[in-house]
Parts: C-alpha cells; sequence; structure tokens
C-alpha cells in the first residue's frame, strides 16, 4: 500500500507586501476568497476572472491558475506572466506565498471590453 498518495493537503500562509497583512489559504483555494474570507480589502469587480480587476503579482512562492478556468493569455502580457502577475480570482497558491497588491484601490480593469 502507498500512504504518500494521499497525503493531506494544509493551508498556506499568505503574506501581502506593503501592508504586512496576513491570512492562510485552504488547499484548492483561490487566492482572492481567501483574502475576502479574511476580510481583506482585495480590488475587484466580476470575481470570475474575465475582467482582471484582482491581478496581483506572487513575490514568493507557487500556485497555478486551474485550467481551463480563466482565459489568463487574454488578461495578462507574457511579460506580465513572466513576472509573477497572477489573475487572484483564478489562482491558488501552493506554498507560503508573499504578494504584491494594491489592497483597497480599485482593480485594474485592462482586460474589460
Amino acid at each position: 500500500m502507498v500512504f504518500g498518495l494521499f497525503k493531506k493537503k494544509e493551508p498556506v500562509k499568505v503574506t501581502v507586501k506593503g501592508t504586512g497583512e496576513t491570512f492562510m489559504c485552504n488547499p484548492d483555494e483561490m487566492l482572492m476568497k481567501a483574502a475576502l474570507r479574511a476580510k481583506i480589502d482585495w480590488p475587484l469587480s466580476c470575481k470570475v476572472g474575465s475582467c482582471g480587476s484582482c491581478r496581483a503579482t506572487i513575490l514568493e512562492g507557487e500556485g497555478h491558475h486551474p485550467s481551463g478556468i480563466c482565459d489568463v493569455p487574454s488578461l495578462l502580457k507574457k511579460e506580465e506572466i513572466e513576472s509573477g502577475m497572477v489573475i487572484a480570482c483564478q489562482w491558488t497558491p501552493t506554498t507560503d506565498i508573499t504578494v504584491d497588491v494594491e489592497i483597497g484601490k480599485e482593480g485594474d480593469k485592462r482586460g474589460m471590453i
């Protein structure tokens, strides 16, 4: 029997650069959802990955955009993705992270038509 395949995932710690706020993000929980649950004033608009308002830059740590959920290429330029920018309402951290986001500001709506 192989026990390692069913390792329980643990919540990860998120630290917001600038404000120093921290919160926990549960396994498979989207970054923005965890921030809102922790009462962090995250920039947002649509909450479904179509506007880009919740974009943030991951400075440390890892995660992923679940495939097929949001159209990241149309919301983020190649250079932004390479610099660590993510769509927070559709991105899940898999390790402790440090994120740069403008807390309390209206989100960037470059993706909106």
